[in-house]
């Protein structure tokens, strides 16, 4: 299957595990436009506690990501506005919020130190899986096994 087959459709953020680790699954179909409005609530607002995750019948490829790196408000959990905002891509899916360590250090900072010129994550309806891994590739996260994983975490062999 093309990378550019597949398109983003949902982010959903589980939560987060025993180790301060976010835990999230992105929802891939090949095609986008192919969607439960009513059925999966997303025509609700708030889209907290009503927008559900698409059914696996409208899923062609789910992505796990486990990090620590970065922390992502995903637009079901917002309290102001149904998901379709999301489908019209009026707001983004997820994106980046600043978190900070216990130093009270922003990621934020981090990123402007690093000389990087990174980017924020915005991930938008439709975008495909290849711009998906190009995002998170530029912080060092590596798609393998269906699953997005940080370089730090992968043995070699």
């Amino acid at each position: 299957m093309n990378d550019d087959d597949l398109k983003l459709i949902y982010v959903h953020k589980i939560g987060y595990n025993s180790i301060n680790e976010a835990l999230y699954k992105f929802y891939f179909s090949k095609n986008e436009t192919n969607v439960d409005i009513e059925g999966w609530c997303w025509d609700l607002i708030p889209a907290c506690d009503n927008a559900m995750p698409p059914t696996e019948d409208y899923v062609d490829l789910i992505v796990n990501l486990r990090t620590n790196s970065f922390d992502l408000f995903c637009l079901h959990e917002a309290v102001d506005r149904e998901y379709m905002h999301g489908y019209h891509t009026i707001h983004a899916l997820a994106y980046e919020v600043e978190k900070q360590d216990v130093n009270g250090y922003s990621s934020y900072d981090r990123l402007m130190e690093d000389k990087k010129d990174l980017p924020l994550l915005v991930f938008h309806y439709g975008v495909t899986l290849k711009n998906v891994k190009d995002m998170l590739y530029g912080r060092n996260i590596l798609f393998k096994n269906k699953e997005f994983i940080e370089a730090t975490n992968i043995e070699l062999v």
